[in-house]
């Protein structure tokens, strides 16, 4: 390969341009801030169709069109160079992490709904402050990604940058008819925007496609390579392309090849909301009864002997007491662990993995509306082992809105089922109205 010449081909080297640390500050930032609403999808499909508008040079040959579309898109540096030209888009997107954003946005519009990612430095947000905001997440698999974001909100995936993001988004919306603007994956006339961007590199690469050579980087050309894949996602969308550039004309060769999901729902293909594992009205009266009844949440103590003869089997310390309640069974093992309990403030934050989770006298408790989001943590956070102690019956306590406080009162058969759709079911004891439960991974040997 000629040096400076890539390949159309092969995936490209790109790194992130921020470190990790600032882009979770901006996250944290953000998810706190006041007077910002959040995204929501729209469900059903919308007849209009959008236009999404990129920030590539072909912008300058095409922008007239956009004032046929009722509704427009706009992202990075298209927002302001519409706006001087009299269009005033319907919605904004940003994803990118550096404040450089708040000079390519512009001033700010009131008819305009800006979705602005998580991730975005605390300047846009600042620049934007008494407008029309609202924030969605950039989708992060890993466990300090999911363990970040608040519950109940929605994560949406989509390609490398903001353009693909923007795709992405207007599906999430409803919108399925999608004309796409400035979108080029390529340089010309040494720039890589339809106007002054302050990020412009001094030098370009060059990659071939179909005979013509375009002026690129790794970074636009990855982008490019990737618009195939997130269409492919999104089957009921079809995207129309305009002007010329690079991705515009890998777009004529591209040929749907749809990706199968288990559930069909665009919104599933595309975007996942982090469930709310406890109501808010719930966890007050839970809250309530901890602080009201000294005797609740006190049974710890008397499950750390099978505790330690799990950590010494497995060789591990580490271990996570899910509705640990007061405590009582950190207090009785002779090494620190991780606790988890939403009603208690202290111990509210997102319960992170261990080698082996603990989780006595709580699955009873759940909200039943909740129980299988509730599970799914639980298959998250055990690396190893769980080790559960569910109660079949009522209990002798009540909630202050007169309900008892096992609010799952189910058989041994009924949690077997439960528990088998999240881990390997090991061995079940019962004692009494109790189940003493062994699980492990799903999929793992019993």
């Amino acid at each position: 390969m000629t040096p400076g010449v890539l390949d159309v081909t092969v995936a490209q080297k790109v790194s992130y341009c921020v470190p990790a640390w600032l882009r979770d500050q901006n996250i944290k930032h953000a998810c706190k801030r006041a007077g910002v609403g959040r995204i929501a999808p729209h469900y059903g499909e919308r007849a209009d169709p959008i236009a999404v508008v990129g920030f590539g040079p072909s912008l300058q040959d095409t922008w007239e069109q956009i004032r046929d579309f009722r509704y427009v898109m706009t992202c990075s540096g298209s927002h302001k160079f519409l706006v001087e030209r009299g269009i005033v888009p319907f919605y904004h997107v940003e994803v990118d992490p550096r404040p450089h954003k708040v000079e390519l946005i512009g001033p700010p519009q009131p008819e305009t709904e800006y979705l602005i990612a998580s991730a975005c430095s605390p300047k846009v947000f600042d620049h934007l402050q008494g407008f029309n905001v609202k924030l969605w997440h950039v989708f992060d698999p890993s466990e300090s990604g999911h363990r970040l974001l608040p519950a109940g909100e929605w994560s949406v995936t989509g390609g490398c940058d903001v353009g693909m993001r923007a795709l992405t988004l207007a599906a999430f919306i409803g919108f399925r008819e999608l004309h796409v603007f400035g979108m080029d994956g390529c340089a010309r006339q040494g720039r890589r925007h339809a106007a002054a961007h302050p990020h412009t590199p001094s030098k370009y690469n060059t990659v071939e496609y179909r005979g013509v050579t375009y002026d690129t980087t790794p970074a636009m050309l990855e982008a490019a390579r990737q618009v195939a894949h997130e269409l492919n996602q999104m089957p009921k969308v079809h995207a129309t392309f305009y002007g010329e550039g690079l991705i515009q004309a890998m777009m004529r060769d591209y040929t749907p090849t749809p990706v199968e999901h288990k559930k069909q729902s665009l919104s599933d293909a595309i975007a996942i909301l982090k469930p709310e594992l406890i109501s808010a009205e719930y966890r007050a009266l839970n809250a309530r009864l901890h602080e009201e009844n000294f005797a609740y949440g006190v049974g710890g103590a008397k499950h750390a002997p099978t505790v330690l003869k799990l950590c010494e089997a497995l060789k591990t310390t580490s271990v996570l007491d899910y509705g640990a309640g007061k405590g009582l069974l950190a207090n009785d093992l002779p090494f620190p662990i991780w606790e988890y309990d939403p009603a208690i403030p202290e111990k509210a934050h997102e319960p992170r993995p261990a080698d082996i989770v603990v989780c006595t006298d709580v699955l009873e408790h759940i909200e039943p509306d909740r129980l299988t989001f509730v599970l799914a943590d639980l298959a998250r956070c055990c690396r190893k082992v769980g080790y559960f102690v569910i109660h079949t019956g009522p209990a002798a306590k009540f909630l202050a809105d007169g309900r008892n406080t096992h609010l799952n009162q189910h058989g041994e058969e009924w949690w077997r089922k439960r528990l088998a759709q999240f881990f390997t079911v090991g061995k079940i004891t019962k004692k009494g109205p109790e189940l003493f439960v062994v699980v492990g991974k799903k999929g793992g040997k019993k």
